[in-house]
């Protein structure tokens, strides 16, 4: 195990994972559908086909010899990714970069990180096993409380538009049972689900990896993510490029102006595949716990970028201090929930 290595190639991850749900807050001619549609397909196709040429030959080979059976579940794990993406982008509107960030990865991290820490349950010391679930159990009141401060902000942002329509409106409130809050709920609850597929796509390619054969290192955890994302780009093929054709805002791509939304998307393709591939080079340096601990560091990171970016694009202008305070106790929360997973990988050795 290399754990300085591996940590800080988890953290290029998490970093460029926070980011990637920016570009929907600065496009201008795109809706969801466009801006998901091509920053994924760079995402998953181009730059993974040339990165992989060059660093890892012969790797189709090795894709035929792992054989069906492991390609298809790889592929239908990509799948639930790719709709874990969807039903994000959706939700991410709907409530907003925090409260959606926080429902979401707070299924991800249970799911991403448990799932793998049972299937290599015989390969981790007993002590390194109990901190890793107190690890994952602090990360998850860390993502509670960013989804608490959430709330909290937009309940008093609903409360300032009713005080601002003066004597005699009607007063807006925040209503928590509302039909677009429920969507937005519905759709960020299935998307963390469904999102835990990406580490979960990753931890059952590991028969790609060894089809491989040789001392490739770092450079074999490449393969696993090709069915991967194939599956993911099948499912926004699927969905997101039927809405456009039904809606007729594919012409979005072709308008007037949209140079700049492509070049975003585009961009943002290429910051999500960092989201990806650095995160798989880091699990395979931290050892048995890599898909465990490295999950769960990586979503809590990417948590805290996208809440650091929620203040940086105005989300909480205008905010409470006792909102700010839960946001910050929630970041300070996840810091520590990842202090202890890099404990508990140190005490594997």
């Amino acid at each position: 195990m290399n754990l300085a290595l591996g940590f800080t190639m988890i953290f290029i991850a998490a970093v460029s994972g926070g980011a990637f749900g920016l570009q929907y807050r600065i496009m201008r001619r795109y809706t969801v559908e466009n801006a998901s549609l091509l920053s994924i397909f760079v995402a998953t196709i181009i730059v993974p086909l040339i990165a992989i040429h060059f660093i890892l030959p012969g790797w189709t080979t090795a894709i035929h010899a792992a054989g069906f059976r492991a390609n298809l579940l790889v592929f239908v794990l990509g799948f639930g990714w790719g709709l874990g993406a969807i039903t994000y982008a959706f939700g991410f509107n709907l409530l907003g970069m925090a409260l959606a960030a926080a429902l979401l990865k707070g299924l991800t991290v249970g799911i991403g990180s448990g799932i793998p820490l049972i299937r290599h349950w015989n390969e981790v010391s007993s002590q390194a096993r109990g901190v890793t679930l107190l690890g994952i159990g602090v990360l998850l009141a860390g993502t509670w409380f960013a989804g608490k401060a959430g709330v909290m902000r937009e309940r008093e942002m609903k409360e300032d538009v009713g005080k601002t329509k003066g004597p005699g409106s009607a007063t807006v409130t925040f209503n928590p049972t509302g039909k677009i809050f429920w969507i937005g709920l519905a759709s960020c609850l299935f998307s963390g689900i469904l999102s835990s597929c990406a580490n979960l796509g990753y931890e059952f390619a590991d028969p790609l990896e060894k089809a491989m054969g040789g001392n490739l290192a770092w450079r074999a955890t490449l393969i696993r993510w090709m069915p991967m994302y194939w599956g993911g780009i099948t499912a926004l093929a699927v969905f997101m490029g039927g809405s456009m054709i039904r809606k007729g805002t594919w012409r979005n791509y072709f308008v007037r102006g949209s140079l700049r939304d492509f070049l975003v998307a585009s961009s943002m393709g290429g910051v999500h595949f960092l989201a990806q591939i650095p995160y798989g080079i880091g699990a395979f340096y931290l050892g048995a716990l890599g898909t465990t601990v490295g999950w769960g560091i990586n979503i809590g990171m990417a948590l805290i970028v996208a809440a650091s970016l929620g203040f940086f694009t105005g989300e909480w202008k205008g905010a409470s201090r006792s909102s700010v305070r839960t946001i910050c106790a929630g970041i300070g929360v996840l810091i520590l929930g990842m202090a202890i997973l890099a404990y508990a990988n140190s005490l594997q050795g």
